[in-house]
């Protein structure tokens, strides 16, 4: 399965956000430069020639470090057998839940966890209105407002700005909001090969007790289902290989909705002189 960060989408984003681009033979190669040292990203490829990629690299990017983020175990192994070692801090979620679209609508409510479910209900009573918006400016601030108020307060505008931009027609920003119009809780979703990925989410504390999260992922899954595409990808999970404490909570929240869980190998390195 192709993977979003290997869309030419994305690539365009990562040069915009001040990464230097290559691509060999349909693989983006991601290039950041400290001094006279290089670090280089293969995240994801779908298939490639590993030996030949390497030597690519080898022979384009001396002085540098190369990180190669697998797509399966097998590539894995490959990767292993011609010099990369294990890397213990993989730069994607390294687990994720996948909700297959082409069940139908009443399947998917039924795997999902009860208490989801009766969310869903009580967010429906409330009478929140569900939407969508290509505003991403408002998106913008209110993600980064809502991450202030949480406690978080590393800035996000200008990437989430520019991945949306970079996506174009494929981006989309669902919300939902009280009857005053007041936004609670906003998601913004990008597709690539057939995928749609819950990128970034935001609510706020009177949107969570309202249970505002829980309605507009359903809308996201929904939509993405109408638009036609065959995977919802939540984008990142908790993974006891790599432990984010951090992530627990709202693991919880995405496993509620169902689907399967996907692993991925990690991450492998190797320094090139």
């Amino acid at each position: 399965m192709k993977d979003l960060r290997q869309a030419r989408s994305y690539a365009d984003y990562i040069g915009k956000i001040g990464w230097d681009v290559d691509e060999y033979k349909g693989v983006f190669l991601y290039i950041n430069k400290l001094l006279f040292w290089k670090f280089v990203k293969v995240q994801r490829p779908f298939s490639i020639d590993f030996i030949s990629l390497s030597h690519y690299i080898e022979n384009k990017y001396r002085f540098s470090r190369v990180y190669i983020e697998p797509s399966t175990n097998l590539q894995y192994r490959k990767l292993l057998d011609i010099g990369f070692r294990y890397y213990n801090s993989p730069f994607l979620p390294s687990k994720t839940i996948q909700i297959d679209l082409a069940r139908k609508e009443e399947q998917l409510l039924k795997e999902m966890h009860k208490k989801t479910r009766y969310n869903i209900k009580i967010a429906l009573r409330n009478k929140l209105n569900v939407s969508t918006t290509h505003d991403i400016e408002k998106f913008a601030d209110f993600w980064q407002k809502c991450a202030s108020d949480w406690g978080m307060f590393f800035r996000q505008k200008d990437k989430i700005k520019a991945i949306y931009n970079s996506f174009g027609s494929n981006s989309l920003v669902h919300t939902v909001t009280d009857k005053k119009g007041n936004w609670l809780a906003a998601i913004l979703r990008i597709s690539a090969f057939n995928i749609s990925y819950y990128l970034y989410a935001a609510s706020s504390k009177e949107g969570n007790k309202l249970f505002a999260p829980t309605l507009a992922t359903w809308a996201a899954i929904k939509s993405a289902k109408d638009e036609g595409k065959k995977i919802f990808d939540f984008e990142g999970i908790y993974d006891e290989r790599f432990p984010l404490n951090s992530w627990k909570g709202f693991s919880r929240f995405k496993m509620g909705f169902g689907g399967r869980i996907v692993t991925y190998p990690g991450c492998l390195s190797k320094v090139i002189f």
